[in-house]
């Protein structure tokens, strides 16, 4: 399974994610400054706020085989299915 998040002007360093049984939760902080200077005036404003969302997940995963990466900002996280939530094939004998 595959959560992708867009994170438009986020740091990785600014981002948490935690596995807490089938709960996937990301969570960050976002911070943005801008400065203008003039002849006659002199204007900075900031912009910042936190963000946590959490996602059911659908089945269980295998939390030592989690990945994620950050790139462009877009946050990949890979959770692969546990041995017994992927299933068993059971092969049909013809008599």
């Amino acid at each position: 399974m595959v959560v992708m998040a867009e994170l438009p002007g986020v740091d990785a360093k600014d981002i948490g994610i935690e596995l807490t049984g089938d709960l996937l939760t990301l969570r960050g902080e976002k911070e943005k400054r801008t400065e203008e200077k003039e002849e006659r005036y002199h204007r900075t404003e900031r912009t910042y706020g936190a963000f946590l969302r959490s996602v059911r997940l659908p089945m269980a995963v295998d939390g030592s085989k989690v990945t994620a990466t950050f790139k462009n900002g877009v946050l990949v996280v890979t959770l692969p299915k546990t041995a017994a939530a992927k299933g068993t094939m059971i092969p049909v004998k013809a008599e």
